[in-house]
């Protein structure tokens, strides 16, 4: 193997360990289990969702790509249709 490569892999490594807690907390999408609220204005989408823990959240859209799901723990349903219309009239951003 390239020294180049091995030297690559070291360094990925390290990044993973020193990023462990991070990466675990997972940056991808949630898995939500049902959709309650759609709001949308211009190139924005925000959807209301609930998870299979009954936490509230958001699934936010930009341009029709998928740009950050958050999930409110302990917060209440207008909690997160605040979040998303706030999304969706600039006031508030992700990523």
């Amino acid at each position: 193997m390239a020294i180049w490569y091995l030297n690559y892999m070291n360094e990925l490594d390290r990044i993973r360990e020193k990023n462990k807690e991070f990466i675990q907390e997972g940056m991808g999408m949630k898995s939500f289990e049902k959709q309650y609220h759609t709001y949308q204005r211009d190139n924005r989408k925000a959807e209301v969702w609930k998870d299979s823990n009954d936490n509230w959240g958001c699934r936010y859209w930009e341009d029709k790509v998928w740009a950050a799901d958050e999930v409110y723990k302990g917060h209440s349903e207008s909690y997160a249709e605040n979040a998303a219309e706030n999304y969706v009239e600039g006031i508030k951003n992700v990523r």
